[in-house]
């Protein structure tokens, strides 16, 4: 199987203690879709849109792209690509 391009979106929650715990992802249709899930997500400290090369046939993934992000969101995930 070739590489296909997956679109996700990763809500988190906060603690009483102020740590960021992912929530289950939300699979999206392209990157515009992946944007609006991103925006929509209510009751969450924030999320993360993100696109991902893969085969999961193979096993081979490339890195994780930021389509865009907004509220709270661990630092090391929010280098949006250029």
């Amino acid at each position: 199987m070739a590489m296909q391009t997956y679109f996700i979106v990763q809500p988190f929650m906060e603690t009483k203690r102020g740590a960021l715990v992912a929530l289950p992802s939300v699979a999206a249709r392209d990157a515009d879709h992946a944007r609006r899930l991103m925006k929509s997500q209510t009751g969450v400290a924030g999320a993360i849109a993100l696109s991902r090369h893969a085969d999961s046939e193979t096993g081979d993934y490339e890195e994780p792209v930021v389509l865009g992000h907004w509220g709270k969101v661990p630092d090391d995930s929010v280098e949006e690509a250029a």
